[in-house]
This record gives structure tokens, C-alpha cells and sequence, in this order.
């Protein structure tokens, strides 16, 4: 086979197994990435030391390099770079328009609404704007998020007028282009979608139920466990939504994560978000291949390379078993003891631990970002029931306690 030279955006732990598999094909591989703490520089053959936002300056050194493919994951803010790339140097990928179509969370909406996709009422809102309650003809409590952003940064949850300001200027923050989106707050379960788009047509690999930490206004996930226990008729209908957009947007090839709140009482459904990236959290790089037994890597390198794909043959080889993550946070303080973490690694079930940096003396702070969980802790199991039980064995089986400033001890926060 003849070495192919991949451009990865990006250098972080969302692009590290994505580039631990390209090295594993016997590929070149280079990365475009600031200097830093980056594990994939540690791995890669060259590194171009570029904001990955600087598209006309990575298209430059991009070209220069000789490259055959370039790809991303894990990560919305490396896809129009990567879709940039691709589109001015001709190699196979999306448009710009089609990766702003998805990541873009006002046009990901606006576009809900022409093809009758459920989405929460919606405003796109500019700094220098004058929103008020009169202008959004929808009754608090009000979602307040950045138009262009990830990871729930930059999110917060209004319940009156007076918090608008100090939300909008968070979410304003966290925005490339001083867009946010406000948007009514249904109340529902979140249930994530995972799948590939080939040529314009959806395939779905799973769906998963995601649990969030009981926080006043930041929304963290704490869980996502597949396979879904939601009723078959949520799921088909969200199947119905997810193939519309892909035919409508047409991708040429991409892992998407898409995520769906439904609730169970009024049946109603509303689209989140969705993104042309595997999920972050190791879904796509190690769930999705330990819940469905296809490797979704290997398919969208193979796509990148311009391999023509069967993609009907390559979903009948799917084998559904179940796979999650856990994650947990710890009361503000200073760490007192800790136990059951070394029992938790040996446990045949648990395919990757992140328990590193928890030590005895380490001051926490409140979480307020994904990134301040600790973990994650992947499982797999042969069933939903068995994997359910192996997250009870894990929340009992570690032990961290944490001495707050008035000398109270607290626990583990699971939820």
C-alpha cells in the first residue's frame, strides 16, 4: 500500500485515537496545532506549529506539506478548517456551506424549521443587540448558548429578564463571531444519535441515553450509556429527522453526533444540536466501536483517502452490544482519602480509566465546564441490564472523600 500523507486539525485528546489509528495504517501523519501540552505532537511525524483558525495560513502550510487527506473529530471548532483545506485543495470532504450547516447553530436551526425537524424556539442575538422579553415572544426560562461553540461553554439557563445581560456577555464570550442563539428550555430526557452520512445518506450506529449533574445552571453530562433504553417510536422518528437533514445539507462523508431531548409525558421531541464529528468523551473513537463492532475511524480515513465504500455491507456487520461512560465531580475542598480506584482498573469491564491527578492534598473547585469532570471511566458489557450494573459497582466501589473549608467531609458528586 502506498503511504498517505493526512493533515489532523488540531492536536488535543479529541484528535489523539483518531491519529493513533492513522500511525497504525502505516500512514504519515502531521498535525497543525499552537505549541502546548498536545498529546498528538508526541506521535506525530511533523508538526505545523499554526492557529488552527489562521484557515489561510494552514491552507498555505497545508499545501506546502504535499498532503493526500486531512481530518478532524471530536472537536466543532476544527471542522470549517478542516473543510477549508479540503475544499481549496481538492482533496475529498465537505464544503464549507455543508459543515456550517451542522456546526453553526443558528443556521443548523434555521434549516430545522424549513424541513419540520422540531427545534426549541429560537433567536439568533448579536453583540450590541437589544434583546428584551418582548422580542422573544416565548416565556422564561430561556436557554442562552454561543452560536459557534462546544463542550457547553459559554451556556447558561435564564430564568428572568435580569439575568439576560450577564448571559449573553458569557455566551458572547466564547464566540468567534459575537453570535449567541437563545432558545425556549423544554424539559425532556437527552438522548444522543450517533451515526455516518455517506453521499447525502444517514446510517445510525447507536443511540445512547445521556444523564446529567444536578447543577443550577450549567448543563454537564455525567453519563452516556448505550444502547438507549427510549421507546422505539422516539427513535424512529428521530432516524426520520436525522436522514432529512443529511439529504438536505448532502455531506459528502462524516461522523455525526446529533443530540435529542424528548419528553416521555407529552411525547414531545426537540433537536439540540448536531455536529459533523464523532461525539467527544471517546464516543466516537472507542464507544461506538465497543457498542456496534465497526471501527467508524477506519471508515472516515477511508473516505478521506477517496475509497469508495459499501457502506450498506459495512453497517450489516454491526454487533450490538453495550458501552458508556461514567464521569464524577468532587465538592469543593481538599481530597482526605481515596479508595477502590486500583480495584476499578483490574475490572475486566472497564476498557479505560482517567483517574490520574487525583491525589491525596489536591484542593477542588466547583465545576463549572466539561472539562473539571474527573474521568471518564469507559465500560462495555454484553447487555443494557449488565452494563447498568457495572456503573452501580463502580460508584460503589471508589471512595474519595473531601474535606470542605468548615471542616465537613463530603463524597463523590455521581449526579
Amino acid at each position: 500500500m502506498i503511504m498517505k500523507r493526512f493533515l489532523i486539525v488540531g492536536a488535543g485528546i479529541g484528535q489523539l485515537f483518531l491519529a493513533k489509528k492513522i500511525k497504525e495504517r502505516g500512514d504519515y501523519l502531521i498535525t497543525v496545532t499552537l505549541p502546548g501540552n498536545q498529546p498528538v505532537i508526541d506521535i506525530a511525524d511533523e508538526v505545523i506549529y499554526e492557529n488552527v483558525f489562521d484557515k489561510e495560513n494552514v491552507l498555505r502550510k497545508a499545501a506546502e506539506a504535499n498532503i493526500d487527506a486531512v481530518v478532524s473529530d471530536q472537536n466543532d471548532t476544527m471542522m470549517p478548517t478542516v473543510a477549508y483545506i479540503a475544499e481549496k485543495l481538492g482533496l475529498p470532504g465537505n464544503s464549507i456551506a455543508a459543515v456550517n450547516a451542522y456546526c453553526n447553530k443558528n443556521v443548523f436551526r434555521d434549516n430545522c424549521d424549513r424541513l419540520g425537524i422540531p427545534v426549541p424556539k429560537h433567536i439568533a442575538v448579536h453583540r450590541g443587540d437589544n434583546l428584551h422579553h418582548d422580542s422573544f415572544l416565548c416565556p422564561f426560562p430561556w436557554m442562552v448558548k454561543p452560536a459557534d461553540s462546544q463542550s457547553s461553554l459559554g451556556v447558561s439557563k435564564v430564568n428572568c429578564e435580569e439575568e439576560l445581560s450577564g448571559a449573553l456577555s458569557h455566551a458572547f464570550h466564547f464566540s468567534k463571531t459575537d453570535t449567541a442563539i437563545v432558545e425556549e428550555f423544554f424539559e425532556g430526557r437527552e438522548l444522543v444519535a450517533e451515526g455516518f452520512i455517506y453521499n447525502g445518506r444517514y446510517y445510525n450506529l447507536g443511540f445512547a441515553d445521556r444523564k446529567y449533574f444536578n447543577l443550577k445552571s450549567v448543563f454537564i453530562p455525567s453519563q452516556t450509556l448505550f444502547p438507549s433504553l427510549a421507546p422505539d417510536a422516539i427513535k424512529n422518528r428521530i432516524l426520520d429527522y436525522e436522514s432529512k437533514m443529511a439529504k438536505y445539507v448532502s455531506p459528502r462523508f462524516a461522523i455525526v453526533h446529533s443530540e435529542y431531548l424528548f419528553n416521555v409525558q407529552t411525547g414531545g421531541i426537540r433537536v439540540v444540536e448536531s455536529a459533523l464529528r464523532g461525539g467527544g468523551v471517546y464516543i466516537s473513537s472507542h464507544l461506538i466501536p465497543l457498542y456496534s463492532g465497526i471501527d467508524i475511524n477506519d471508515v472516515l480515513l477511508d473516505c478521506a483517502t477517496g475509497s469508495s465504500l459499501d457502506m450498506d455491507a459495512i453497517m450489516s456487520q454491526r454487533d450490538e452490544k453495550a458501552a458508556g461512560y461514567v464521569c464524577f465531580s468532587l465538592p469543593e475542598g481538599q481530597v482526605k482519602s481515596i479508595s477502590g480506584m486500583d480495584e476499578i482498573l483490574k475490572d475486566p469491564g472497564v476498557e479505560m480509566a482517567e483517574l490520574h491527578g487525583i491525589d491525596l492534598g489536591m484542593k477542588t473547585l466547583p465545576m463549572t465546564h466539561k472539562g473539571q469532570r474527573l474521568g471518564p471511566i469507559l465500560i462495555s458489557a454484553d447487555n443494557r441490564e449488565e452494563l447498568d450494573m457495572r456503573v452501580q459497582k463502580i460508584q460503589s466501589t471508589i471512595d474519595i472523600t473531601v474535606v470542605s473549608a468548615d471542616g465537613s467531609l463530603h463524597g463523590i458528586n455521581w449526579s
